[in-house]
């Protein structure tokens, strides 16, 4: 019986490791996920598997994840000098979209929605402070490429914690 809830344990520690990678595709902070599914197990393995030195590794990792991803995102477009509020707009019509988007192509929409909401929401505030089509979309192409990189470097340090815990978890 033990042997059983042991593998119903880390089968479910898995799964919301999965969860907390996928999440990062909607704007959600999946890196706190991973830290936060990372603490409960050891916790509950009486950190027998997951120190405290790898816990504070992970939460270096997701703090550098998230920072980034913020700095990413904003960098670009802020060289662009956007109008008030394309920040903020470009933002949040990046998580709608990739909420809308995310039933699409197996939940690979949502990635295509957050780009296409964070240029989409840019270039429309943009347009509608400037009234100038080009200046317009060079503000929403900046803040498409400071959200990819943002995400893309999200994704390598959540590869990089979920390898660390991994690598723990089969090989210690």
């Amino acid at each position: 019986m033990s042997s059983i809830l042991t593998w119903a344990g880390t089968l479910l520690f898995i799964l919301v490791l999965g969860i907390g990678f996928f999440s990062i595709t909607f704007g959600i902070p999946g890196t706190w996920i991973i830290l936060l599914d990372a603490f409960l197990y050891a916790w509950i393995t009486h950190f027998s598997t997951l120190s405290f030195q790898v816990l504070i590794v992970l939460t270096l990792l997701a703090v550098a994840g998230e920072t980034l991803e913020l700095f990413l995102s904003i960098k670009g477009v802020k060289k662009a000098k956007p109008s008030r509020g394309v920040i903020l707009v470009s933002f949040i019509s990046g998580i709608a979209l990739a909420i809308v988007m995310a039933p699409l192509f197996f939940g690979l929409g949502a990635i295509l929605g957050a780009l296409i909401g964070t240029f989409g929401g840019a270039f429309l505030m943009e347009y509608l402070a400037q009234r100038r089509l080009g200046h317009a979309a060079r503000i929403g192409w900046k803040a498409f490429l400071g959200r990819l990189s943002g995400f893309l470097s999200k994704i390598v340090i959540a590869i990089i914690m979920m390898t660390i815990i991994f690598s723990r978890l089969f090989f210690h």
